[in-house]
Formats: C-alpha cells, sequence, structure tokens
C-alpha cells in the first residue's frame, strides 16, 4: 500500500488448506488418492492497473488475503 512492491500475485491459504483437509477426509473414507490439479485462485494485486490485465487494488487485497475470495 505504501508503494514499495509495484504488483504480486496473491493466493489463498484458506482455501488450499480447506481443499487439503477435503481430500483427507475423502483419502480416509475411500482409500482415494487425489489427483489432477486443484486451481485455488490467484490474483494479481496492483495499484497501478494495465488496459487488459485483470487486477485487484491493495485495498482489495489486504481485505481478502487469507481468502474470503
Amino acid at each position: 500500500m505504501d508503494g514499495k512492491i509495484a504488483a504480486t500475485s496473491q493466493q489463498y491459504p484458506l482455501k488450499m488448506a480447506s481443499l487439503g483437509v477435503e481430500a483427507l477426509v475423502n483419502f480416509a473414507k475411500t482409500g482415494a488418492k487425489p489427483s489432477g490439479y486443484k486451481d485455488t485462485g490467484v490474483t494479481l494485486v496492483t495499484d497501478k492497473a494495465q488496459t487488459g490485465v485483470d487486477s485487484q487494488n491493495s485495498a482489495y487485497g489486504a481485505a481478502n488475503c487469507w481468502g474470503t475470495k
């Protein structure tokens, strides 16, 4: 927010954790191992948006950094 970083990619640890726990519970119940790719989301956070590039500002990033997305 103070301009020291021009942009960052924001991931969502609560989403990652919930999917991990879900996979673990499913494995415990069924023995099925998780496979493939799970997209937990990523957002470009910058206060200097560029045309044609999806992004959110730093206020959004601060409010959603743990995964309320």
